[in-house]
């Protein structure tokens, strides 16, 4: 019974990570978008196939 609890308690901590994490991504996408800043990634293309 303690093995299950604990292992409840590891997967709501991992999806309390993961929406605040998106939230937090809203809203630094969102006073970027504010700001007018714009971002240009460029991919050397290592790794495929």
């Amino acid at each position: 019974m303690k093995k299950r609890l604990e292992v409840i308690m590891a997967v709501l901590l991992l999806l309390g990570a993961y929406f605040f994490a998106r939230e937090g991504v809203h809203v630094v996408d969102s006073l970027k978008a504010e700001k007018g800043e714009v971002c240009i990634v460029i991919d050397a293309g290592h790794g495929g196939c």
